[in-house]
């Protein structure tokens, strides 16, 4: 039998290709990578992840200095701002720390400047020298802010430092009386929620519609201390009424002469 020789299954152009394509990927047998799968980080994308955190960590810097200032309303905008912007940095997770609590103290400083809107001051020339108020309106008013002239009723409270009379403290009505036909000896009075308890009071020699407060110095100490005070009235045309005061944000520096009675 004469023996026939095998061609070779692979032609050289064959083999060389497979080199090639095997210097140039996986080696073969190697699986496909599964779709979905996450490549590898490149130079480029570490590139852009510092340049995030420069960006963030400079926002965080300014976002430090409204806090140390005080400023919390401006620094919860910039906070947040950062930790949407940010997610995943240093920056973002360092305000995520404080964050909570530069909320809370916005929201103290809102409510502060609110109570402080509330009063009034005036300091008019008298004689023998000047006279200091503040005055605050009860909330909410008898009558709607809407209504005005004789149909409008007010009720303000009046912390006031004359020169001659010296500090009083006392209610006055617009377009109403005070119901003091059994003399209005004394109000219930109560700070904050504590329960009511009376207060001396005064009709002035010139009648209503002012009542004043006999206790003045310790009406003030109370109230200074304090966010609210309740005072019950009966009004000559709508009975009894509480009526309530934010007197939380009393200026005092308005009154330079506190304490000081004739």
């Amino acid at each position: 039998m004469s023996m026939r020789f095998i061609r070779p299954v692979c032609s050289a152009t064959f083999v060389l290709a497979a080199l090639a394509g095997c210097s140039a990927g996986s080696p073969p047998g190697t699986p496909a990578p599964p779709k979905g799968a996450t490549a590898p980080v490149q130079p480029a994308a570490a590139s852009d992840n510092a340049t995030t955190e420069a960006k963030a960590t400079k926002e965080m810097q300014l976002y430090d200095q409204m806090r140390i200032k005080e400023s919390f309303d401006l620094a919860v905008p910039l906070g947040e701002e950062i930790v949407a912007k940010y997610p995943g940095t240093a920056a973002a997770a360092k305000v995520g720390e404080t964050l909570a609590d530069v909320r809370a103290k916005a929201a103290a400083l809102v409510e502060t400047q609110r109570l402080a809107r509330l009063w009034s001051y005036t300091a008019v020339p008298e004689k023998g020298g000047m006279q200091y108020a503040a005055s605050i309106e009860n909330t909410p008013p008898l009558t709607p802010s809407t209504v005005t002239g004789k149909d409008a009723r007010r009720v303000h409270l009046i912390v006031r430092q004359h020169p001659q009379w010296g500090q009083n403290v006392y209610l006055i009505l617009d377009n109403d009386k005070f119901d003091c036909r059994s003399g209005c000896p004394t109000l219930p009075v109560a700070f904050d929620h504590e329960s009511p308890k009376p207060m001396k009071t005064t009709i002035p020699p010139t009648g209503e519609p002012a009542l004043f407060i006999d206790d003045d110095k310790n009406f003030i100490a109370r109230m200074l201390r304090t966010k609210r005070v309740a005072i019950d009235v009966v009004l000559a045309s709508g009975g009894k009424k509480t009526l309530v005061f934010e007197t939380g944000g009393l200026d005092i520096s308005h009154l330079p002469g506190s304490g000081k009675k004739k």
